[in-house]
């Protein structure tokens, strides 16, 4: 009996090796994961800069894409202007057409993301890597991106909605279709 489990706990010790953290960590330094902690602070810190860089491309976008709304929009908001919709009104309705905006594209991009970061683990690391997956750090970064990316889409309309409100009746009208 003694012998037995002698055997299952050597059992359970090379199961473990196989599939414990020690053989993802030995196969992300195969593949050229850093495991160095002065290398991933330095990934870090150009993975900061990369991702400060695609917010300020998407928030420039952003601002472009209302601003040729509001251009489209003139003699509409003349119109409304004219029949008497106040500033804030003019305001509210380009915040909350970019808040719909950014909420859909948010909610949209973090499941492509999600989708295809566990396709790539998958299909790296196999499927014992599902077991090591923080779900919790996960869900906490999702809700992260989607406030970043809600407030960052009604944060570009801020100046475009400000510019529509502040336009003169009689100057929407007169611009051509």
């Amino acid at each position: 009996m003694k012998q037995w489990m002698s055997q299952q706990r050597r059992l359970r010790a090379v199961r473990d090796e196989l599939t414990g953290p020690e053989r993802l960590a030995a196969m992300m330094e195969a593949q050229g994961v850093p495991t160095d902690p002065v290398k991933v602070a330095d990934q870090r810190l150009q993975t900061r800069w990369l991702l400060g860089l695609a917010l300020l491309v998407a928030f420039v976008g952003i601002l472009n894409a209302m601003l040729m709304s509001v251009t489209e929009r003139f003699r509409e908001i003349g119109t409304m202007k004219c029949l008497g919709a106040l500033d804030s009104f003019i305001v509210k309705l380009f915040l909350i057409e970019s808040l719909f905006q950014g909420v859909v594209g948010t909610v949209i991009g973090i499941s492509i993301g999600l989708a295809l970061s566990l396709a790539s683990a998958a299909l790296t690391y196999g499927g014992f890597a599902f077991r090591m997956v923080p779900w919790g750090s996960i869900l906490a970064s999702a809700g992260l991106c989607f406030i970043v990316g809600v407030g960052l889409t009604v944060a570009g309309a801020l100046y475009p909605a400000w510019q529509a409100a502040r336009m003169q009746p009689v100057e929407a009208m007169r611009v051509e279709a």
